[in-house]
């Protein structure tokens, strides 16, 4: 059974998909079918048009640790800028601890602008696999938005460009699959 929304789809560019563990975000040239295995992403396969395909391994993760105390993470870059991938970045974050938040965006996302699109893919675990989901910005589109909506585990979720943390319900555990476009160079996340 193909894995369902937790918000409207509010994508231009990006497409996101997913069934029994395997998800997969498309561009018109590019693709990547990211494995989850135990909570995590297991491995990434990688296709660009025209190139063979590229196996990126959870050992080949760019790990890093963000923000502190409640909001403290572990996130892993899987396709990162002069990688395989002409646009598409994607990774995995994990909270530490239960019922813990993400902290801010990054600075560019505070300067909204249109045509920014990202996906999460909420991996929650324990109590009810349930969450909220914030987000005050712009849709790809320059659409407005602040509002909260509920997660669910092996759910996807529309991010717009902006503030955006997640949280888990008490007791809840909270790791998210994250692909976007890096359609400009100062939408990198990491240089």
């Amino acid at each position: 059974m193909a894995y369902a929304w937790s918000n409207e789809k509010r994508l231009d560019t990006l497409k996101a998909t997913g069934e029994n563990e395997t998800l997969v975000f498309e561009t018109p040239g590019e693709r990547a079918e990211v494995h989850i295995a135990d909570g995590t992403i297991g491995k990434v396969v990688f296709t660009r048009e025209g190139s063979a395909p590229v196996i990126v391994e959870a050992k080949d993760a760019h790990a890093i640790v963000v923000g502190e105390g409640n909001a403290e993470r572990d996130v892993y870059h899987y396709l990162m800028p002069g990688g395989p991938a002409p646009t598409m970045r994607l990774g995995i974050t994990i909270h530490r601890g239960k019922g813990t938040w993400s902290s801010l965006p990054h600075d560019f996302e505070l300067h909204t602008e249109p045509g920014f699109e990202e996906v999460f893919f909420y991996v929650l675990d324990g109590s009810n696999k349930s969450g909220i989901q914030v987000g005050k910005g712009v849709w790809f589109d320059n659409a407005p938005v602040d509002a909260v909506w509920p997660i669910k585990d092996h759910t996807f979720g529309t991010v717009p460009m902006g503030y955006h943390p997640v949280v888990g319900e008490p007791g809840v555990h909270v790791s998210y699959v994250w692909a976007y476009l890096a359609k400009k160079k100062a939408w990198e996340k990491v240089k």
